[in-house]
């Protein structure tokens, strides 16, 4: 039986002229912890088990699957070095980041989440900041225009131009580079 590279969307073949192309096929590791890695790397699922997949004893992976780092080509023949987990893979596009696809463990997903999280209060904390300072801006501004003003050196009309164009200008600031 000929045996055919477990990816998905992957057509090689274990034909008696692939290693002259090449190509080689890889078994799955005996190692659990290495082997779930290689089948998460994969982002396979199982639609009758409605879960992950998981390899048989036959199944294999092609070498266009590792990067070239990833062998030992010292030996005769080539082989993987130890450890190595497959992460070349052109999955379909219709099973490419949807919610069916294979996704991080619920842990790393946490993890990432709080990041972001994180992240997302330290950029609101930021734009208070910033926006306070854009009032305080604006409040010194009208002090200062209303100072003009009260000494005469502008005209009311001045006075009511430079107050119209600095507000504005605040406002268009803080769209441009906080709000849209």
């Amino acid at each position: 039986m000929v045996k055919c590279c477990s990816a998905i969307g992957c057509a090689s073949r274990c034909l008696p002229n692939s290693k002259l192309k090449g190509l080689t096929f890889h078994v799955f590791p005996t190692d659990e912890n290495i082997k779930r890695k290689w089948v998460l790397a994969m982002k396979r699922l199982d639609v009758n088990a409605a879960g992950i997949w998981e390899p048989k004893k036959g199944d294999v992976l092609c070498s266009r699957h590792f990067k070239k780092t990833d062998f030992d080509r010292s030996a005769p023949n080539i082989k993987l070095k130890p450890g190595v987990i497959p992460s070349i893979f052109d999955s379909p596009y219709h099973l490419q980041e949807h919610s069916y696809s294979v996704m991080d463990s619920p842990k790393k997903l946490k993890h990432k989440l709080d990041h972001v999280i994180t992240e997302l209060e330290d950029t609101k904390e930021s734009l208070r900041n910033v926006l306070d300072r854009e009032k305080r801006f604006q409040k010194s501004l009208r002090k200062t225009i209303s100072e003009l003003k009260d000494e005469c050196l502008i005209s009311q009309e001045t006075a009511n131009r430079l107050d119209a164009f600095c507000w504005e200008c605040c406002q268009e600031s803080i769209e441009r580079d906080y709000i849209s």
